[in-house]
């Protein structure tokens, strides 16, 4: 069954909408995007990206073939067949899984749905969210009780700065209420994914997203303790990687690091830990991962104190603030905490990132601005430029791996 040219409605022009916005229209469909930021807005429709998700260029072609349209309007819906969700579900300042977002997308929604859109999740949350959170908003605000909507999920599985695996060759999971809801939303992915996993239950698809990035904390996590344990006894931890590595089954590499960041990996397994708990469940494992992430920084600093003798009038130069490499994406980088670590530790602290201007109320400053005592990569993107970095740097203290060695100058951490 095709649905190409069909209009599709997208909440949340975020990385997650965009992507989704650029697979779509590539594939010919009719996209309305909507978004209560009307500055975003007002930027899409100037053709203005906000992020690495979607090019200018793109926009301005999908605008000019009248592929994409973006509002703040939410009545523009009612005559939209299939309607994704892709608001965030990020953390409170408590650190608490934060469903604001999610809620008010819904109630915005509800009463501008047409009487049998298939409406579909893919933002990350708990198992159950679509039948006990969704649902019930949708049916309470409406006076047909939403009996012909077509209630669906699909959790999102983007990669911000990964150009090989796209919707189009990323399997995905889907799944719905009834047996209706299950044969449209996986007709409608099928049309420009390749792969379609059809869940048993909406909680299979909501779990199975927790579960991968939870999975990931873990091991990243375990880690980075093994790097600090070989860090202290003078072992080389990625040759001691590549050796497990050479194992042809039983054993999957993960890489040390500053600690993971992003709207995934460090959030994802709070909303499933807080449903354990509801549950009466406890995940000690996964609590100690989350724990050891928070704390990640704390090692990193202490390693780089002691190399300097101290911090007390010494200049770091922190390189990458991004969580990730080649993406601006700055959300739960785990350069805060490095940053605000090393400034109670007494460093003159600065911060270089090609593709972040401005962070932390403070703005990117050039590499050869100064010779630095030390500088900290985090992150490299393809600008960084770490002949620069090394010219102007006393030492170098890499959590990446990808710095060339240069003597004693480059050291890792």
């Amino acid at each position: 069954m095709m649905f190409q040219s069909t209009k599709v409605g997208i909440i949340g022009l975020g990385y997650v909408g965009l992507s989704l916005v650029k697979s779509l229209c590539d594939k010919g469909y009719r996209v309305l995007g909507v978004d209560v930021d009307r500055d975003r807005v007002e930027g899409l429709l100037a053709s203005k990206t906000p992020n690495e998700s979607i090019s200018s260029s793109d926009l301005e072609r999908f605008i000019s073939a009248d592929l994409l349209h973006a509002t703040t309007d939410p009545a523009l819906l009612q005559d939209v067949e299939t309607v994704i969700i892709a608001v965030p579900t990020p953390l409170s300042e408590d650190g608490e899984a934060d469903y604001r977002f999610l809620v008010n997308a819904c109630e915005l929604i509800s009463n501008h749905l047409k009487a049998d859109a298939l409406l579909i999740n893919e933002s990350t949350s708990h198992p159950g969210t679509l039948r006990d959170l969704i649902a019930p908003i949708i049916i309470k605000s409406r006076s047909d009780k939403a009996k012909d909507i077509k209630f669906a999920c699909s959790p999102e599985r983007v990669n911000p700065g990964d150009l090989k695996f796209t919707h189009a060759n990323t399997p995905r999971v889907v799944s719905g209420l009834d047996d209706a809801a299950c044969h449209r939303v996986r007709d409608f992915y099928s049309d420009f994914v390749g792969d379609v996993f059809l869940a048993s239950t909406p909680e299979v698809a909501e779990m199975s997203k927790l579960l991968e990035n939870s999975f990931r904390l873990v091991n990243i996590s375990f880690i980075n303790e093994i790097s600090d344990y070989c860090l202290a006894k003078g072992i080389p931890v990625r040759e001691v990687i590549a050796a497990a590595s050479t194992k042809p089954f039983g054993f999957m590499p993960f890489y040390p690091g500053a600690g993971v960041g992003g709207h995934c990996i460090p959030v994802d397994p709070v909303y499933l830990i807080e449903s354990a708990k509801a549950q009466g469940c406890e995940l000690p494992l996964l609590n100690g991962a989350l724990k050891s992430n928070e704390e990640r920084h704390n090692s990193i600093i202490s390693h780089i104190g002691k190399e300097l003798e101290g911090f007390k009038g010494k200049s770091v130069l922190l390189i990458g603030v991004a969580y990730k490499s080649n993406v601006s994406d700055t959300r739960e980088t785990p350069a805060n905490r490095i940053f605000e670590g090393l400034r109670k530790a007494g460093a003159d602290v600065h911060w270089h990132d090609p593709l972040v201007s401005s962070w932390n109320e403070s703005q990117s400053t050039d590499l050869n601005s100064r010779k630095w005592d030390a500088a900290l990569v985090l992150t490299v993107h393809k600008e960084t430029d770490i002949s620069e970095l090394l010219s102007h740097s006393k030492v170098v203290f890499d959590s990446t791996g990808v710095v060339p060695k240069s003597g004693d100058k480059v050291k890792l951490v």
